[in-house]
């Protein structure tokens, strides 16, 4: 049947991704979170328990204090900076000492270190009695750290181990044995180092002496004392040779014009017409002046005997005139043969100037490309005597650094760091462990557990894919939504029926949704000037049943003219649902079995009838996807302002796709809790591609549970109702 053409649908709908609503998402599992909060206190606590007692941890801590180095005089003028960054420097060096391998090794060599930690070293003796020392070092430098505190004179040590007195024995022990070692070596300079900074100064002084003699003689080869003065020269004259061939091309453009002229007159279809100037030129010839004066001589003579009385056959006149005519040609001839030789001149003239012109230009075209070789080459010295100062600063820093250390070298070696370094607090037993600390453990476990707990309801959020509500139709991209139904056993007013709530609790929670419902869907129709909707399920469970029958009902209640056509063949029930017989219906009108009004049944609303199913001798799948079909739906339209249309569940039948392309609209309804988003998606591409308009997906039997604020609208609405009906009462 004839359609109207099909608008764009509103509401495009999502972008497809998911989307988690904080708020709704607590709700939902507001006792989830609460018990994952007791819980994760008792896994904190539980973490603290076994940790404190399997892997307990004791830091016995030594600290050291650092004095500073007698300044010279010259170092007391800059005593704030230099003294406090040579400071620093020498506490990070001792730091490092601490914990160095020889410390380490001469403190193993203590004869007590066997008795006194003896659960520390019990793991590093063989059956011998020897000390595997190589990797009680690597163990130590495990469980032992040295670093300068900041902003302070202070050096702390730490050992960490789980037994209180090994740790305490094995920090004083690595302490003196540092100490040992500073007062044994704080006199001794290495050669090794005094060699090797020399070596390097000299290396880089070389490297300096170098770059600069290479650096003088590029300058001196290519006779230059500045490159970009140089540069700024050739750049200069090449600029003016550009602008003198930019005035020869103009020269040369200007008389191409005129060559081009010259030619067009001289192989002009009439003959040559030469320009004023060249038959000016040739009037002013002397040869031509003197021919015109004898011209003008007899025609003064032919005047003279014309006034004397002379005829025209007169054999004078005659003779006068024959010797006029004569010298007129005779001019003429004259004229064009000056003429002739000076164009030809011109011609001639035009094309050497030409010539000598781009003789000019080809000359200046060397010399320019001349100029650019001689700027790319100025151009390659620069850089190249860039990369040499370049070595030379770097060069320069590099020896700058060396001398420093050599300097700083010979500085130490010069001073008493054994006096430097003293011990301030040597390491005490501890009395509780560093590690668990409870302050810590028992959040860390409760924020751990809580935000396991937490990410694992996002996932399964985000991986449900389930439709509970019309945000979840609104994931799937350009699905508009029209509304939603509530479960009908939560409705405050209790419908006895979810098909009939509508006319049995007009006031109900499901009435009033299905008020909001037929608002959108009447207007979008009427706008679009449809008279005939198609409710198509998605699956058995969906209830566009329950659907059509309450949105029958109330569009009759708005005074619109409404015809339920119930043609889902395979499981009918809205003849059931009204108290009517099934047949005559349906089936009947398309088999030829009966008519519309015999068909058609009335209801207790006058603005209301029922088209049941009809009798099961002619429920022929086919029969509803025939031309028959939509020749009686352009007829019932004819007859009524909405004609709603009950069908089979789209994922069993693909009746609902065959009449979607007889009718003016379809609504897919999707059950909350059941159908899922692919499904949904699926439907709706293939509702799309009918000839009806899809309006968008309705959901049924939306629970509060599904989180948001769906549960306190419910209430809300209801309690409304419930006020108005009172006042409405008193």
């Amino acid at each position: 049947m004839p359609m109207a053409a099909r608008p764009a649908a509103p509401n495009p709908g999502g972008s497809g991704g998911p989307s988690i609503d904080p708020v709704k998402l607590f709700k939902k599992y507001f006792w989830v979170l609460m018990i994952a909060c007791v819980v994760g206190l008792a896994v904190g606590v539980g973490a603290h328990l076994v940790l404190a007692k399997f892997f307990p941890r004791y830091d016995a801590k030594v600290y050291f204090k650092v004095l500073p180095q007698q300044l010279n005089a010259m170092e007391l003028a800059s005593e704030d900076r230099l003294g406090r960054e040579q400071l620093e420097r020498f506490m990070s060096t001792q730091a490092q000492t601490m914990v160095s391998d020889k410390v380490l090794d001469r403190a193993l060599l203590a004869p007590t270190f066997r008795t006194e930690a003896a659960s520390w070293i019990a793991p590093f003796m063989d059956g011998t009695g020897a000390i595997a020392r190589a990797d009680a070092i690597r163990e130590l430098q495990e469980d032992i750290s040295a670093r300068p505190v900041p902003k302070s004179e202070f050096i702390v040590l730490t050992m960490s181990y789980k037994q209180a007195k090994d740790a305490a024995y094995i920090a004083r022990q690595i302490t003196q044995s540092f100490m040992d070692e500073l007062n044994s070596s704080s006199d001794q300079l290495t050669d090794e180092q005094r060699e090797s900074l020399s070596k390097r100064v000299l290396e880089y002084e070389n490297e300096i002496s170098l770059n600069e003699r290479a650096r003088d003689r590029i300058i001196n080869e290519n006779q230059i004392d500045s490159i970009e003065s140089s540069k700024s020269e050739e750049y200069a004259a090449m600029q003016n040779k550009v602008e003198r061939r930019g005035l020869i091309q103009d020269n040369i453009t200007a008389l191409q014009s005129q060559q081009l002229e010259m030619q067009r007159v001289m192989s002009a279809p009439g003959g040559v017409v030469y320009p004023e100037q060249i038959r000016q030129a040739a009037e002013d010839d002397p040869i031509v002046r003197q021919t015109k004066a004898g011209l003008q001589q007899l025609l003064a003579a032919d005047r003279a005997l014309e006034k004397a009385g002379l005829g025209v056959n007169h054999p004078s006149r005659i003779n006068v005139q024959t010797q006029i005519d004569g010298t007129r040609e005779e001019l003429d001839v004259l004229r064009n043969s000056i003429m002739q030789s000076l164009f030809s001149t011109q011609v001639d003239t035009l094309r050497q100037s030409l010539m000598q012109l781009r003789a000019q230009e080809a000359e200046l075209l060397d010399a320019i490309d001349k100029d650019k070789k001689r700027l790319n080459e100025l151009a390659a010295l620069q850089q190249e005597l860039k990369e040499l100062d370049r070595k030379i600063e770097r060069a320069g820093e590099r020896k700058d650094e060396a001398q420093a250390a050599l300097n700083n070298l010979d500085d130490i070696a010069s001073r008493e760091s054994s006096n430097r370094v003293q011990v301030y607090q040597n390491a005490k037993v501890p009395d509780k462990p560093a590690f668990p600390d409870p302050k810590i453990i028992i959040p860390a476990g409760f924020v751990v557990f809580v935000s396991l707990v937490a990410g694992l309801i996002v996932l399964r959020e985000m991986l449900d894919q389930r439709i509970k509500g019309p945000a979840d139709v609104a994931m799937i991209p350009r699905t508009p939504v029209l509304g939603m139904l509530p479960m009908a056993s939560e409705d405050p007013s209790r419908p006895e029926r979810p098909e009939t709530a509508f006319h049995d609790r007009p006031t109900g929670v499901m009435a009033e949704s299905v008020r909001q419902l037929r608002v959108s869907i009447v207007k979008r129709m009427q706008e679009a000037g449809h008279r005939s909707l198609l409710v198509v399920p998605a699956t058995p469970q969906s209830g566009a049943t329950t659907f059509v029958t309450n949105l029958s009902e109330a569009c009759a209640r708005a005074d619109i003219k409404t015809l339920l056509i119930d043609a889902n063949l395979r499981r009918p029930r809205i003849h059931g649902l009204f108290n009517l017989e099934a047949n005559p219906g349906l089936v009947d009108i398309l088999a030829g079995a009966a008519s519309i009004e015999d068909a058609v049944c009335s209801t207790d609303n006058k603005n209301l009838d029922v088209l049941t199913v009809g009798s099961a001798e002619h429920r022929m799948f086919e029969r509803i996807v025939t031309e028959p079909m939509g020749e009686l739906l352009t007829r019932l339209e004819a007859r009524y302002d909405m004609v709603i249309i009950d069908t089979a569940p789209a994922i069993v039948a693909g009746d609902a796709v065959a009449l979607a392309n007889r009718c003016g609209a379809t609504v897919l309804v999707a059950r909350a809790m059941s159908e899922k988003r692919g499904t949904i998606a699926r439907l709706k591409n293939e509702l799309s591609d009918t000839r009806a308009e899809f309006l968008g997906v309705m959901i049924n039997a939306v629970r509060s549970s599904a989180g948001g604020y769906f549960r306190k609208n419910i209430r809300a609405s209801h309690e409304y109702q419930q006020r108005g009906r009172k006042a409405a009462k008193a």
